[in-house]
């Protein structure tokens, strides 16, 4: 029997030639094709029932024996996996684990390329046939219970609130004819087709990629995927802008931190956002007023660690920290990880530059820190720490070249924990050394205030970044950032998310990390939208639902697309440049199912302006034609559902009336 004819039987047909044969018929239909045909190398017979199966198989035996050099002999490879007893060749059992992270593709179970090179082609067409026939069910065996990943057990929870309305709106089913308006304008049901099928053929079947493959792109894609068959969003209420702001009011900043940072009402204590569902994210904030020269303190108090049931501080001794300090207006609001950013932390670390160095003391849930800074007339600064009223000594010392004449603002981050501020300026927890005081204390003329935000939506600009993986948006982002360094751009992307995460000791956590990552920018842009910034969305954002689902968050901004569409060569020049970045290769597939799903953004609803920054609209339409015809005609075509008739059930009424 031929390859070709073993591929188009199905499961049912695959089991009982199996099942003729003494062999295992369990499993996924690749997997029985797989096993079929290798029986049939094998030269293993059907065996029939009473006399006629013993003379078959006394006969079968013999002519084994008899014309076994008359056969074409196993290749090498064939011989190694029978003797290393691969699992295609002998028994496949694929198991579905909760962890998708671990999930492999049949394929990669096979320690020999020629059945290998079966269970690809068997892969890329059975499984998806599985799909388009729901009835044709196969077993699978239950994943062994093993202890859970605390982290992936937060993020495993967190999938249930990751879409939330209006930006991120629960998934639910929506019929084909409305799904057909979401597709590409060029061509008919070529758009969301692969994508769609890719990603219900991970979620059934649990047949991941291997782990070198997973990277930044991929989670961003089963991230938007979630838009395509998500319900029409709706603009969010026009609730009217913030209370107005109050230029002395000394507090912490709720302009000047981190969007998953979590200011209290009266400003005076924080804590992150996600700490439930995003256990390794650093969230910061400033305080709205600084200091260019003077003797200015602070204090901080470690209210308490935020402990989650999903979580065991066992695995990662740094799960709740806190780190406090000073830093200049325009650095990054992860403390100490930038320039002129000065932290000191409860592992007994002082931190600048991402640089750490061994200073004092740890800390931990109830102490309080002081923070003290003294900036001479020369413009020397000295930067020192308390801890509970007693001095641990001198941290930083800053020359005047060096800060260039800018004011320090207290800052503070946090993981997992709380933290409250006292701006009580007649109210001190421990007594400071000698001519220091509170910036609340200090006369308004010698505070600095930071910059405040828009006055109303209608001033705030967002840019949402559209374009193939690896094409330059970010290169793009980033340049236009420092072009325009008084618009105060907020990057929302998922390397912007990675930036405020740490690696925990041991062990490989990218995917974990990815993963979270990608689910913390879908609930950031609705936070987003309440907050009156400048944003530029660093994402793909190829798939129109996505791009419809996102801007409609930002309803009342002054919304842009900017289409980074290279010519291919230099496309293919930036592919191999973004593998050295991200240490991983873009997977060939994945690019063709990217060139298939890519529609360009159209002026609309949700869109003010569309602007190509590299290829005009007319090249780029060109070029996208002939990526979708090459993307058609090299991605496997699932075959179309067959439809039932709405007479059916009465059939089924009238069998069941002749069984009684």
């Amino acid at each position: 029997m031929l390859l070709a004819e073993v591929k188009k039987l199905k499961v049912a047909e695959l089991r009982s030639m199996l099942t003729e044969r003494g062999l295992d018929p369990k499993g996924l239909k690749a997997e029985l094709a797989v096993r079929l045909i290798s029986a049939i190398e094998a030269g293993v017979e059907p065996i029939k029932s009473g006399n006629e199966g013993e003379t078959t198989r006394e006969t079968t035996d013999k002519s084994s024996k008899t014309h076994a050099d008359e056969r074409p002999k196993p290749s090498l490879e064939y011989e190694r996996c029978a003797r290393d007893q691969s699992p295609v060749c002998t028994n496949i059992r694929i198991r579905t684990y909760t962890d998708q992270s671990t999930q492999t593709d049949p394929y990669q179970l096979c320690s020999c390329a020629a059945t290998r090179t079966i269970a690809q082609q068997l892969t890329s067409e059975a499984i998806i046939t599985d799909l388009n026939h729901p009835g044709e069910e196969v077993q699978q065996e239950k994943p062994p219970q093993s202890p859970a990943h605390p982290v992936a057990v937060a993020t495993a929870a967190s999938v249930e609130m990751n879409v939330v309305s209006g930006c991120s709106s629960p998934v639910s089913e929506i019929p084909v004819s409305d799904r057909a308006n979401e597709q590409d304008h060029l061509f008919n049901r070529q758009s969301d087709s692969p994508e769609t099928v890719d990603n219900n053929l991970e979620e059934i079947t649990g047949m991941k990629r291997p782990c070198h493959e997973k990277g930044r792109d991929y989670y961003e894609f089963k991230e938007d995927i979630h838009y395509i068959r998500a319900k029409a969003p709706e603009p969010l209420p026009d609730t009217g802008d913030e209370d107005e702001i109050d230029f002395e009011d000394v507090r912490l900043d709720l302009y000047n931190c981190d969007l998953h940072f979590e200011v209290t009402s009266d400003g005076s204590g924080g804590q992150p956002l996600f700490w439930e569902k995003f256990p390794l994210l650093w969230s910061g904030c400033r305080m709205t007023h600084g200091f260019c020269q003077g003797k200015i303190g602070f204090e901080v108090k470690f209210v308490k660690c935020l402990c989650s049931a999903a979580l065991d501080t066992s695995y990662d001794s740094d799960l709740h920290m806190l780190r406090v300090g000073w830093s200049v207006e325009n650095s990054s609001l992860q403390l100490g990880e930038g320039e002129l950013s000065y932290g000191f932390d409860g592992r007994g670390k002082i931190v600048t530059s991402g640089k750490e160095e061994e200073f004092g003391e740890p800390f931990s849930e109830g102490d309080m820190i002081g923070c003290f800074a003294e900036i001479n007339e020369r413009g020397k600064a000295t930067l020192s720490f308390h801890k509970n009223g007693r001095s641990l000594g001198v941290a930083f010392q800053l020359t005047a070249s060096s800060l260039g004449g800018q004011a320090l603002y207290p800052h503070i981050l946090c993981k997992n924990c709380s933290v409250f501020v006292n701006l009580d300026p007649d109210t001190r927890w421990h007594s400071f050394p000698a001519d220091f005081c509170t910036l609340t204390s200090l006369p308004p003329g010698q505070r600095t205030r930071a910059i405040l935000p828009a006055a109303t939506r209608r001033d705030c600009e967002v840019l949402m970044m559209v374009g193939l993986p690896g094409s330059g948006k970010t290169h793009w982002a980033q340049s236009h950032m420092k072009r325009y360094p008084k618009k105060r751009y907020h990057l929302i992307s998922t390397n912007s998310v990675l930036d405020c995460m740490r690696v925990p000791p041991g062990g490989n956590h990218r995917d974990l990390m990815l993963q979270q990552a990608t689910q913390c920018v879908s609930q950031l842009l609705r936070i987003a939208a309440n907050k009156r910034r400048n944003y530029i969305v660093d994402q793909a954002n190829i798939y129109p639902s996505a791009q419809l689902h996102k801007m409609m968050c930002f309803h009342g901004y002054r919304r842009k697309a900017m289409v980074v569409f290279p010519a291919d060569e230099v496309w293919k020049r930036r592919l191999v440049q973004h593998m050295e970045v991200e240490g991983t290769a873009i997977p060939e597939m994945s690019l063709l199912k990217a060139k298939a799903s890519f529609t360009l953004p159209e002026q609309g609803e949700h869109l003010d302006e569309v602007m190509f920054v590299e290829l005009c609209f007319d090249e780029a339409l060109k070029l996208l034609k002939q990526y979708k015809e090459e993307a058609r005609r090299l991605l496997p075509t699932p075959p179309k559902r067959k439809k039932h008739r709405h007479g059916n059930h009465k059939h089924l009424i009238h069998h069941c009336v002749e069984l009684v």
